[in-house]
């Protein structure tokens, strides 16, 4: 079951909720994405301008398994990201997918744009987004923010508990990030975070996992 609906903003955004571990994709103003999960569903809310980026929050496979069915129809995206999610991008181990049904590898290497911390993306229409480096889930977690929104991908996700007993995982660094994040919430700025969660607790109230039996995932289902 999917969920859809419109969030006012300076710039608008519509939710996805993908069909794999209710990740969400965020559909932005101008056919930008943060993350790609299913693709056919997804292209009412594109209006009909197709696709133009995707920005990665990181390289998880509940994140990214789209890409190549996305590029196949809108050959002019470019995958914006981290360092480290490129490798997850063309790793299945690294992204997790070859421990599941599905091992998923990105075709279109070339696409990729890499990004630091700071980097600056034009959106078009006078919009932008920069990316913030907020690792802990994984060490090349980037956090999209604009003027009143921040794209926070598994690196906070409201009233759920961070995931660090990953491979990669940091729970030192899962700290900082997250009091990074909330330093730049309370100047205003909304969560939308990896995962559906009830839009009642779109807010910083934070907690971390690092328990070694858990599924992966698990503290985000």
């Amino acid at each position: 079951m999917t969920a859809l609906n419109l969030l006012e903003q300076t710039i608008k955004v519509k939710k996805y909720r993908n069909s794999l571990f209710s990740s969400c994709t965020w559909v932005l103003d101008g056919g930008w994405l943060v993350d790609c999960g299913d693709v056919e569903p997804l292209l009412p809310l594109l209006d009909g301008q197709g696709a133009r980026g995707v920005l990665l929050t990181h390289g998880h496979f509940d994140h990214i398994y789209g890409l190549n069915d996305l590029l196949e129809r809108f050959p002019e995206v470019r995958v914006y990201c981290s360092a480290w999610a490129r490798e997850q991008l063309l790793n299945a181990k690294l992204n997790i997918s070859f421990y599941h049904e599905t091992p998923f590898v990105f075709d279109y290497p070339e696409r990729i744009v890499v990004v630091d911390d700071g980097t600056r993306v034009d959106l078009g229409d006078g919009n932008a987004v920069t990316a913030v480096a907020t690792p802990g889930h994984t060490p090349g977690c980037i956090t999209w923010m604009t003027d009143d929104a921040l794209f926070t991908g598994d690196a906070c996700i409201p009233g759920v508990r961070v995931v660090t007993n990953l491979p990669h995982g940091d729970k030192q660094l899962a700290m900082r990030s997250l009091e990074h994040i909330r330093s730049l919430a309370a100047e205003g700025r909304t969560i939308y975070p990896g995962h559906d969660v009830d839009p009642s607790v779109l807010t910083t109230n934070i907690s971390l996992s690092s328990h070694p039996n858990r599924a992966p995932h698990g503290e985000i289902l």
